[in-house]
């Protein structure tokens, strides 16, 4: 027990999560084929003021025959979902009890989908970089969300909205990525309440990092926003539902990253960034110091994120090379020790 209590111990303190079993549904990087079956039109009309669920089907496709899945359908998110920024919101599948041992859909519950917000190639184009960047998020620790490609058919169980098909990302529950790394997920707590000394260090450092490496300024470790629990775009998992140390922050939602460059993204007012292009770190001044450590372990694994960019069929060859650019230039300034010093460490906060 205490060898085991102590590994765990050296696992927290390096960032790195003791191997556990995955759901086979997020266990493949593979695309899957799923038909949607419910009320859309309704749906999607409420979704703005009114995400409550639908009841319909979800169907998984492959060689052999098709499993049909019962389910509720609800959008979810909130700007995607409230602010009409998406034709198509993102949604929640919540699967009905029974009929999932032994197929692709075992130990799942809940799954949270990315679709499409807008017809058209840019927003392809955007969709497929935003799972690009869990992907690369996945090189960097096991404290993140895995995500797997879907090519989604839409029907309308109301016969009103014609049939489309989608490829969608779909997004780890929070509880399986806390029970594959041995951890659980931490109490939800109110905007504020949560102290940065009660985060992992290492974690804390490689989450800014990225956020950096990616251009994203849309999250938050502690504060989220007015009237909503902690935090922004960021859950939180640890040894126990109520720990108070040793806090594993993992971000979710890269949509309005400089990586992804949706029209509709604007840096936060205040910090005097001109766009989302623009990168600006918002990591703490208390953990500085593993910023050293850290840029090392994303200098070791710059060859797997160029490969996931180069992999990554769905982007056309001018985004793909942009996306390289944009990503060179992170590494080009985290090995420059003056620009380290001067963007990292003296920009950080608190």
């Amino acid at each position: 027990m205490k060898q085991f209590l102590f590994s765990m111990a050296a696992a927290l303190a390096l960032g790195v999560a003791p191997a556990a079993a995955q759901t086979p549904l997020f266990s493949d990087n593979s695309e899957i084929q799923l038909v949607v079956e419910a009320p859309l039109t309704t749906l999607i009309r409420q979704a703005a003021r009114n995400p409550q669920p639908h009841a319909g089907a979800v169907t998984l496709m492959g060689a052999g025959e098709p499993i049909r899945f019962d389910m509720e359908l609800s959008a979810r998110g909130v700007s995607r979902r409230t602010l009409g920024i998406c034709s198509f919101p993102p949604l929640r599948i919540d699967l009905q009890q029974g009929g999932r041992r032994g197929t692709l859909m075992q130990g799942q519950d809940k799954i949270k989908v990315v679709t499409l917000c807008r017809s058209g190639p840019r927003y392809e184009q955007m969709h497929a970089l935003e799972g690009l960047a869990y992907r690369m998020y996945n090189t960097i620790t096991d404290y993140s969300y895995r995500v797997r490609p879907a090519r989604i058919t839409y029907r309308d169980s109301e016969g009103r909205r014609s049939e489309e098909t989608q490829i969608n990302w779909l997004v780890e529950d929070i509880d399986d990525v806390a029970r594959r790394n041995g951890q659980r997920v931490a109490l939800d707590v109110a905007s504020g309440q949560l102290r940065y000394a009660q985060l992992n260090e290492r974690a804390a450092t490689e989450l800014a990092l990225f956020q950096l490496m990616i251009g994203n300024l849309d999250w938050d470790m502690q504060q989220s926003s007015a009237g909503r629990d902690c935090c922004h775009n960021v859950r939180h998992i640890a040894a126990s539902e109520g720990a108070t140390d040793n806090i594993i922050p993992v971000p979710y939602d890269f949509d309005s990253s400089g990586l992804v460059d949706a029209p509709y993204a604007v840096p936060p007012e205040g910090l005097g960034v001109r766009n989302v292009r623009q990168r600006h770190y918002r990591g703490m001044c208390r953990f500085n110091d593993q910023v050293p450590a850290v840029i090392a372990s994303f200098q070791e694994r710059r060859a797997a994120i160029n490969a996931l960019i180069t992999a990554e069929t769905r982007l056309g060859e001018t985004r793909r090379g942009s996306t390289q650019r944009y990503i060179d230039e992170f590494f080009e300034l985290i090995a420059d020790p003056a620009r380290v010093q001067s963007q990292i460490i003296e920009r950080c906060r608190g």
